[in-house]
C-alpha cells in the first residue's frame, strides 16, 4: 500500500513539473512572439524576420526554449493544424471577383511555374550541397511553396497596386496544398523501387489528394454553406461550429489521403469567400486575429529546433543557393507563367521580386526529412537547416527588395501619408485642395457625378464608386495612401465605410463625422461602429453644412496665437494638422496643434483677416483658398 502510495505521489510530482514547465514555455512563445509582431509594426520591417530572429535566440542560441521536449509527439500535429487553419484563412481572403481577374496567371504559376521552381532547385541543390539524389528531390518540392503567412504581411506592407498584389496573394494560397501534395509525390518517388511502382504510386497519391481533398472540402462546404443560409446554426455558434468543420475537414481528407487535409481546407475557405454574410465576415475577423497568434507561434517554434552546428554547415553553400532561387528559379517561373497574359511588365517584373517561403515549408521539411531520415536516405539531415535558410534568406531579400522594387517600378509610393476622402462635396474638395497644396495625395470618392466632376476640374483625383462597394478596397489606387475619412451626409455610410477601410489601414487610421444626436442627446449610432471622430469637439455633418451656407470655407494657415484666438471665437473649425509632408487629424478632444500647417473651416470673418496677413510673396506657404462654397450633398 504505501509503495502504491509513493509511486502515485511520485507520477503526480512528474505531471505537475511537466505542466509547470509547460506554462512558462507558452507563456514565453506568446509573450516573445506578440513583441516581435509589435517592434515589425514600429519599425515597418518583415514581421517574419522578427520572429525568426526570436525563435532562434530562445533556441539555440539562449537553450530557454525546445520544442520538441516541450510538445513531444504532438508538436507535429499541432504544427499541421495551425497551418491547416492558417490556410482556410487564406482561402477565405480571396474574393471570387479577385480570383476571376487573375485566374489564368495563377493557374500558371501554380503548375508551369512550380515545375520550373522545383527543376532548379532540384539540380542546384544536389550541384551545390553535393547531397545525394533523393533529398535533392525532396528539398527540391518543398520549396515550390511560397504560403500567405509571409506574402500577405508583405503586401499589406507593400501595397502595390494593379493586379500583382492580388495574383501573389491567390498563388500563396493555393501553392501550399500542392507543393505539400508535391512533397509526398517526392517521397513516394524516392521510395519506389521500380519505374511502375513510382508511376502507380504517383497516380494513386494524385487521385486520392482530389479525392480526400476537392471532395471532402465541397462537401463540407456545401453542407456548412446551406446550415448557415436556413439558420441552422445560431450566431453564437457559428464560429466555433465554422472551426469544427474545419479541423473535421482537414482530419477526414488526411485520413484518405496525407497532405490532403490543406487541400480541403483551402477549398472549404474559397467556397465559402463566395458569401459575403455577416457570418462568413465574422469568422475572416476572429479567424485573422488567430492567425496572428498561429504564425507568431509556428516561426518561434520551428525556428527553436534548428541546431546552430547544422546551420553552420550548410550555411555559404546555402548563400548561393539563396541567389539561384532569387535570381533565376523565380524569374524564369514567372516569365513561362505569364506568356501571352495582359500584365504589364512593371507587374511582371514585381511577380519576379516576390517569393519568400513560408510556415508551410518549414513545417513539411521537419516531417519529410525526419521520415527520409527513418528510411536511411543518404544527406535527409541537411533538408531542414537548408530550408530554414532559405526562409531566413528569402524573407529578408525579398522583405527589403519588395518596397523599394514597387516604389522604382512605379506600384507603390515610398510614405503612405495620403488619403482617400469619402464625399466629394464643396468642403471635401476645399480640404483636398489644401491637401494636394501641401503634397499630399488625395482620393476623393463619390457616388455624385456633379461632385465627381467639380473635382476633377479642381485638379483633384476622385472616382465615381461607392465607397461600401466590394470593390472600393481593391480597385481603388491605394499608392501613397495610408487613412481614409469619411465626409458624407450619412452617418451610416461613414461608420460603414470606416469599418470597410479599417481592414486595409488599421483602425487608427480611418476617420469620420460624428454622427448627430437624438433630442436625448444620444448619438444616432452606436459608438462600437464608429472611426475616429474628426474635431475637436466632434464636427458633424450638420455643421459642416450649416457653415458652408454661411460662406464658411476649407483654408491652411499656419498653427500658432491667431488660429488660436478664431477657434475661441468660434471662427475656425481645426480638422488636419500638417507638418513636414506629414498629416495627423485632429481628433475629439485634442490640443489645438501651435506647429506646423493647420487645415480646418473658416469664417469669411477669420478668412479676411488671413488674407490680409499673408505676403503675396509667399502666400501658399501659410494659406490658401478653397474658392468654392455650397451645400451640395454627397452621393452616398
Amino acid at each position: 500500500m504505501n509503495s502504491f502510495l509513493a509511486s502515485s505521489h511520485l507520477e503526480t510530482s512528474v505531471l505537475a513539473a511537466g505542466e509547470s514547465s509547460v506554462g512558462p514555455s507558452l507563456a514565453i512563445i506568446v509573450g516573445v512572439g506578440m513583441i516581435a509582431q509589435w517592434l515589425a509594426w514600429r519599425t515597418q520591417l518583415p514581421s517574419i524576420i522578427a520572429l525568426l530572429l526570436a525563435g532562434l535566440v530562445l533556441g539555440p542560441v539562449t537553450g530557454v526554449l525546445d520544442p520538441d521536449d516541450l510538445l513531444g509527439d504532438t508538436l507535429f500535429p499541432i504544427v499541421s493544424l495551425s497551418v491547416a487553419l492558417i490556410l482556410f484563412e487564406g482561402g477565405l481572403d480571396l474574393p471570387p471577383r479577385q480570383m476571376r481577374n487573375t485566374g489564368p496567371t495563377v493557374r500558371r504559376l501554380i503548375s508551369i511555374g512550380a515545375v520550373v521552381s522545383f527543376l532548379v532547385a532540384w539540380y542546384t541543390a544536389r550541384t551545390i550541397f553535393e547531397i545525394s539524389n533523393d533529398a535533392a528531390i525532396v528539398l527540391g518540392a518543398i520549396l515550390v511553396v511560397t504560403g500567405p503567412t509571409v506574402v500577405g504581411p508583405l503586401l499589406r506592407l507593400v501595397k502595390p497596386a494593379g493586379r500583382s498584389g492580388p495574383i501573389l496573394r491567390a498563388e500563396g494560397v493555393l501553392i501550399d496544398p500542392i507543393g505539400a501534395t508535391g512533397a509526398l509525390v517526392a517521397f513516394e518517388l524516392v521510395l519506389a523501387d521500380q519505374t511502375n511502382e513510382a508511376l502507380l504510386s504517383l497516380a494513386g497519391i494524385l487521385g486520392l489528394t482530389l479525392l480526400g481533398g476537392i471532395g471532402i472540402g465541397l462537401a463540407a462546404a456545401w453542407v456548412l454553406d446551406q446550415a448557415l443560409q436556413r439558420f441552422l446554426i445560431p450566431d453564437q455558434l457559428a464560429v466555433p461550429v465554422t472551426f469544427a468543420f474545419v479541423v473535421a475537414s482537414f482530419v477526414a481528407a488526411n485520413e484518405i489521403q496525407e497532405e490532403s487535409g490543406l487541400l480541403a481546407v483551402t477549398v472549404l475557405g474559397i467556397y465559402l469567400a463566395r458569401r459575403d454574410s455577416s457570418t462568413i465576415r465574422q469568422v475572416a475577423e476572429f479567424n485573422e486575429s488567430l492567425r496572428t497568434l498561429l504564425i507568431s507561434a509556428l516561426f518561434i517554434l520551428l525556428a527553436a529546433r534548428i541546431e546552430a552546428d547544422a546551420l553552420r554547415d550548410v550555411l555559404l553553400p546555402a548563400l548561393l543557393f539563396l541567389a539561384v532561387l532569387v535570381l533565376v528559379a523565380r524569374p524564369l517561373s514567372v516569365i513561362v507563367s505569364t506568356v501571352g497574359s495582359s500584365l504589364t511588365w512593371r507587374e511582371r517584373a514585381f511577380l519576379m521580386s516576390m517569393a519568400p517561403r513560408g510556415i508551410v515549408a518549414a513545417a513539411v521539411s521537419a516531417i519529410f526529412a525526419l521520415r527520409l531520415e527513418e528510411r536511411g536516405i543518404p544527406d535527409a539531415d541537411k533538408i531542414v537547416p537548408i530550408v530554414f535558410l532559405v526562409i531566413i534568406g528569402t524573407i529578408v531579400v525579398y522583405g527589403f527588395l519588395a518596397g523599394p522594387a514597387a516604389r522604382v517600378l512605379g506600384l507603390a509610393e515610398g510614405q503612405a501619408d495620403g488619403v482617400v476622402i469619402a464625399g466629394s462635396h464643396a468642403i471635401a474638395r476645399g480640404i483636398a485642395t489644401q491637401l494636394k497644396a501641401r503634397n499630399v495625395k488625395t482620393l476623393l470618392v463619390d457616388t455624385d457625378p456633379y461632385n465627381v466632376t467639380r473635382a476633377t476640374a479642381l485638379g483633384l483625383t476622385a472616382r465615381r464608386m461607392s465607397v461600401l462597394a466590394e470593390e472600393a478596397t481593391t480597385d481603388l489606387d491605394l499608392r501613397g495612401i495610408g487613412r481614409m475619412v469619411a465626409l458624407t451626409s450619412n452617418d451610416e455610410v461613414n461608420a460603414l465605410a470606416t469599418g470597410r477601410f479599417a481592414r486595409v489601414f488599421g483602425r487608427r487610421e480611418v476617420f469620420q463625422l460624428a454622427p448627430g444626436t437624438h433630442r436625448s442627446g444620444r448619438t444616432a449610432m452606436p459608438e462600437e461602429y464608429l472611426g475616429r471622430i474628426v474635431g475637436i469637439d466632434g464636427l458633424t455633418y450638420a455643421t459642416l453644412d450649416e457653415r458652408s451656407r454661411q460662406g464658411w470655407t476649407a483654408i491652411g494657415v499656419a498653427a500658432g496665437p491667431a488660429t488660436q484666438t478664431a477657434l475661441e471665437q468660434g471662427e475656425f473649425l481645426p480638422v488636419i494638422r500638417v507638418a513636414e509632408g506629414r498629416i495627423a487629424f485632429i481628433c475629439r478632444n485634442d490640443p489645438l496643434p501651435m506647429e506646423g500647417d493647420v487645415i480646418g473651416l473658416a469664417s469669411p470673418e477669420f478668412r479676411r483677416r488671413v488674407d490680409d496677413a499673408l505676403d503675396p510673396s509667399d502666400g501658399d506657404a501659410t494659406g490658401g483658398t478653397s474658392t468654392e462654397t455650397g451645400t451640395e450633398r454627397t452621393g452616398d
